[in-house]
């Protein structure tokens, strides 16, 4: 995976002059072809290594993702057409017959009801924990179901047609997996994902600090040299814009490639 911005002359032109820029992630962003060697700079650069390291999906993975995403919408959107065919009746649309609109409900429904079976079990597959997405998609299937379960023969009767037992089927099925997808995941209301546990904040060690400089020292010296006249333009682009004192600009372009994280903490511990 790549950042927003490929070197640091560009992160620092893209600074914002309400907010402080950080030194490490500065020199992260010129490093960021070498993430193993990033991820020595103090959090700032251990974050940006995790995020270079992630892998860019595959085009059959987002392939299936978007199938995934338009299956899930399409879920949604089936059971609340089921019940509104049924009840199409205004000034602007004519009534749909029973001949016509209880087949389209019926199959409507199955694709609910199939959704709403495939659901529960990925959602117990994976932890079977809180979720507000799950839970109303079982309670808005569920009340579909009922209202439909009532307009089905109300429109049958209606216009004389033989409802057979089959097009209820997937009605039912509708109405009672929502209910006990809806009941189920709400007594799961306590049981959420865990909370990531927050290391604290330490300061940098010398030996850290010596790290650092090493793993900058292994990348080859001339893309190095490329690297440090990236950085040390970056920061006189931020001095330029008026976000680092001269002091600050001064000891940053006297360190060497790998150490600014250092001058982060100890500006935060001053």
């Amino acid at each position: 995976m790549t950042l927003t911005h490929p070197d640091a002359r560009s992160w620092a032109e893209a600074r914002s002059a309400s907010e402080t820029p950080r030194l490490g992630l500065l020199e992260a962003v010129a490093c960021q072809a070498h993430p193993e060697v990033v991820a020595t700079f103090g959090r700032d650069g251990a974050a940006i290594a995790e995020l270079l390291g992630r892998r860019t999906p595959s085009r059959v993975r987002r392939a299936l993702t978007g199938i995934a995403v338009a299956l899930a919408i399409a879920a949604l959107i089936a059971p609340v057409a089921g019940v509104s065919v049924l009840g199409a009746e205004s000034y602007l649309i004519d009534r749909i017959p029973a001949e016509t609109s209880v087949p389209i409900a019926a199959v409507c429904f199955v694709v609910a009801a199939l959704v709403l079976l495939v659901t529960g079990v990925l959602w117990v597959r994976s932890g079977a924990r809180w979720s507000g997405m799950v839970c109303g998609i079982g309670a808005v299937s569920a009340l579909c179901g009922l209202f439909s379960s009532i307009s089905m023969p109300t429109v049958s009767g209606r216009d004389g047609y033989d409802l057979s037992t089959i097009m209820q089927i997937p009605v039912w099925a509708t109405l009672v997996l929502g209910l006990v997808l809806t009941v189920a995941t709400a007594r799961r209301y306590r049981v959420r994902d865990p909370e990531p546990e927050i290391a604290p904040l330490t300061p940098t060690t010398m030996s850290e600090r010596l790290v650092a400089e090493r793993a900058a020292r292994s990348i080859p010296e001339v893309e190095r040299a490329a690297i440090l006249a990236d950085r040390d333009d970056a920061l006189r682009i931020l001095a330029g814009r008026g976000l680092l004192d001269e002091a600050t600009v001064t000891r940053a372009l006297a360190a060497p490639l790998g150490t600014l994280f250092v001058l982060d903490e100890r500006a935060t511990d001053g």
